[in-house]
């Protein structure tokens, strides 16, 4: 008969053996965290933050509508879409606290804006307000030919067959919200969008003035360029179609200085002067990578990109790739409202950014890396 062996029981720990044990759990458990950790978003020297939707999307959304909630005198947003529920709710309560609230949105969106101001007024929730057409006319009191109230906000709209196209939010003289996103529900949850926080009084006014010029009736803009600064980071913003051309030169200027790298996301690039500089950069030996919303390849000049030796993308978004971004040698970037067009430059209102950031240039270029990462080869 086979003699079973007795189990020898385990030593037990001493102190030096338990402490280890514990400073290796302590070790995974911190792996753990660093791996799975919430990331933080980004605030630059000087307070400037950056936002890309759709993975920011809820807190983009959320510190808007905290800076609405801060405004204590005016608060002025051009709008080219404005569908969200939440927004329209902190604009109607902004006015309830006596904030002056001035509204100025693209005609084409009219029948949007006013069906997304009056549900917030009822209180509804979700994405799309339920509204019958009498009940929404009867909540709008017309002003003028341009102009009429909702609810209790003014809004304005522009009259021009070219699109207002900004998308800018200035409460008081805080600074400027801006970027490729619409103020409608999706631009938040599904598009690929950026937006930026640019807390600066200067840069403030600035807008306002060209805000003024629109809500008076220049509906062409002032178009005066204005130059920001903050720590670490300088710019210039210029404002579509009167100072069109002085901005698409400045990209131009951008473009032939380029020396190592240009990394694009586009809803749409269709500026022939910008796909042969792109050419020439190529042949510079810049690597360019570029990626496009899918819908538009067939306007966008995808193929002259591919056959001047730049590396085209479609996106792999089901919904859009809205960005209008170009991130230069990892030191420079380009943004804003402005898409890569000639309709940007000489007919719709815009305003675009080019600032001198190397850490929010690496933020943007490891955003558009990895949307051009997941897209799709061209045919």
């Amino acid at each position: 008969m086979a003699r079973r062996r007795s189990r020898r029981p385990y030593p037990p720990l001493n102190g030096a053996s338990l402490l280890l044990l514990l400073a290796l759990l302590g070790l995974f458990l911190l792996f753990e965290w660093w791996q799975n950790r919430p990331q933080p978003l980004p605030v630059a020297a000087g307070g400037v933050e950056s936002y890309f939707m759709p993975q920011d999307g809820e807190q983009a959304k959320a510190r808007l509508i905290a800076l609405m909630g801060q405004a204590r005198t005016r608060l002025d947003v051009a709008a080219f879409e404005f569908r969200d529920l939440e927004i329209a709710r902190a604009l109607l309560d902004a006015g309830r606290r006596g904030v002056a609230v001035r509204l100025y949105s693209d005609r084409d969106y009219q029948r949007e804006t006013r069906a997304y101001i009056v549900g917030a007024a009822q209180g509804q929730r979700g994405n799309e307000p339920k509204l019958t057409r009498q009940e929404v006319q009867a909540q709008i009191q017309s002003i003028d030919q341009r102009c009429e109230r909702v609810v209790t906000l003014q809004v304005c709209y522009d009259s021009r067959t070219a699109f207002m196209h900004h998308k800018f939010v200035i409460p008081d003289a805080l600074g400027v919200w801006t970027g490729s996103t619409n103020l409608t529900w999706n631009a938040f949850a599904r598009n690929n969008e950026n937006s930026l926080w640019l807390p600066s009084a200067d840069l403030a006014n600035a807008y306002r003035a060209e805000f003024e010029a629109l809500w008076g009736g220049l509906e062409t803009g002032r178009g005066q360029p204005a130059r920001f600064a903050f720590p670490g980071l300088n710019g210039t913003v210029y404002f579509s179609p009167e100072g069109g051309r002085d901005g698409r030169q400045a990209i131009l200027n951008r473009l032939r200085a380029v020396r190592r790298e240009v990394w694009i996301a586009a809803f749409v690039l269709t500026d022939n002067e910008i796909v042969r500089l792109l050419g020439e950069a190529g042949r510079r030996g810049v690597k360019v990578r570029a990626v496009l919303e899918t819908r538009n390849l067939a306007a966008s000049k995808d193929q002259e990109m591919k056959n001047a030796g730049v590396e085209v993308r479609r996106d792999a978004n089901p919904y859009t790739l809205h960005d209008k971004v170009m991130v230069l040698d990892r030191e420079w970037v380009i943004t804003g409202s402005y898409n890569f067009s000639n309709n940007a430059f000489r007919d719709n209102n815009e305003n675009l950014l080019i600032f001198q950031s190397k850490p929010l240039a690496e933020r943007y270029a490891r955003e558009v890396e990895a949307i051009w990462k997941a897209g799709k080869p061209l045919n």
